[in-house]
């Protein structure tokens, strides 16, 4: 408010004698309550432009903006529904919230980058003109990547819930993963061929797809890293007659064990095929091929002992029974149903990961008693937190520390968790 302060003084006017020395009684008089009148209009603009100042550093509005820049149009606008829904929903919950002694609203600014490189860039500018303390997203590998340097230019966090791109950790300091990333994936099944099925004679095989190609050759060489032999490497193309070929030559191989990275359909055929020709091994396989649908291709004593290891947490893997993930799926079903224009009724792969980023935030503003980038960055690298995607912690390039997978194991026709 901006007070306007009037004092009126009414002059009186001495005389000078005729030499001009010396005033009279009366002018010494209103000289001095002249200077009193000075005096006191000073003091009070001094006072009012202090106290202007002070309410002027004071925040106009005590509320926290978090970021969810996310794809919201064309073919893949379910993922970014399914963020804002989670998102919200965690918002919704921790609101508000007292950091430093200061109670604060949390407000969620989203905004549509279509899924597209350059609109995401575009995106990272409006999002620091919004003044967003943090951001979750993008959704894929490249938004995110053209997102990061506008961000790091004003330290401002980034959590993708979504991106797993290894290199994306490479470019920036202010990133951070909830999901597990590319290497990490393979790495889990790496750990656990070497650790847990100890292979004499083992076999891989890709389906000639960029995805599989990638993952089987990086599997390849972390497995030569940790010194374990793999007897020969395949690929197959799918559809196609070098899947007898390859059988042939599993007969002359005699593995203990066979990797193959590809879909369900590609693999229940070279398993029957395997089994037929009196090959006994075990066959393992990824997310890819791990389907209900596979018992349709083929009976489950041919099934028998498929193994599939999956990039989740065991707490929101198929089947789990955390409780934690029960109830984030029910208050997730519940918020949706209230939210307009959104046509998603239970959450999808990535919906844990963004609730949990979240949760993450608030936590590391908390540490730092401050909602400020720059004093809330330094904290998040160390914060630990255990959410609906379990236990949450950050190497020094910001992906998540040792993210966990889970394996499941075909027994009489059904996928069950895996038991040592």
């Amino acid at each position: 408010m901006e007070t306007r302060m009037k004092i009126r003084v009414k002059k009186r006017v001495g005389s000078l004698d005729l030499k001009g020395k010396s005033l009279n009684g009366s002018s010494r008089f209103a000289r001095r309550r002249s200077g009193f009148f000075l005096i006191l209009l000073v003091t009070s603009f001094v006072f009012m432009i202090f106290c202007f100042n002070l309410t002027a550093c004071e925040p106009k509005e005590k509320e926290i903006k978090i970021g969810n820049q996310t794809v919201l149009s064309g073919d893949f606008r379910l993922y970014g529904l399914d963020q804002l829904v989670s998102v919200s929903l965690a918002a919704s919950e921790l609101s508000p919230v007292k950091i430093g002694g200061i109670e604060y609203d949390i407000r969620v600014i989203t905004k549509d980058d279509e899924g597209n490189v350059e609109k995401a860039f575009l995106v990272s500018k409006e999002m620091v003109e919004e003044n967003v303390s943090c951001v979750i997203g993008s959704t894929f590998n490249g938004t995110t990547e053209a997102s990061i340097p506008t961000y790091m230019e004003y330290r401002i966090p980034i959590l993708t819930p979504s991106a797993q791109a290894t290199e994306l950790s490479k470019i920036g300091d202010n990133f951070f993963r909830l999901i597990i990333n590319n290497r990490q994936k393979v790495e889990n099944i790496a750990n656990f061929i070497a650790n847990d099925m100890k292979p004499q004679r083992l076999v891989l095989i890709d389906d000639r797809t960029e995805y599989s190609v990638n993952l089987v050759d990086l599997l390849g060489e972390i497995l030569k890293e940790m010194r374990v032999e793999v007897a020969n490497r395949y690929s197959i193309e799918n559809g196609s007659e070098d899947m007898n070929v390859i059988v042939e030559n599993l007969l002359l191989d005699e593995p203990d064990l066979v990797f193959f990275c590809t879909e369900y359909d590609n693999l229940a055929y070279l398993v029957t095929r395997a089994r037929d020709g009196g090959l006994g091994c075990r066959f393992m396989t990824e997310e890819l091929g791990m389907d209900d649908r596979i018992n349709l291709l083929a009976s489950k004593e041919q099934l028998e002992g498929l193994i599939a290891i999956i990039p989740e947490p065991p707490s929101i893997a198929k089947y789990t029974e955390d409780s934690k993930a029960i109830d984030f799926w029910r208050k997730y079903t519940e918020f949706a149903r209230k939210m307009k224009d959104i046509e998603i009724e239970q959450p999808g792969p990535f919906a844990p990961y963004s609730y949990d980023a979240v949760y993450v935030l608030i936590e590391a503003m908390k540490k730092s008693n401050s909602i400020l980038p720059e004093d809330f960055i330094d904290e998040l690298r160390s914060t630990t937190y255990d959410g609906v995607t379990g236990h949450i912690e950050f190497d020094s390039n910001g992906d998540r520390l040792n993210p966990q997978s889970t394996i499941f194991v075909m027994q009489d026709g059904s996928w069950v968790r895996y038991q040592k």
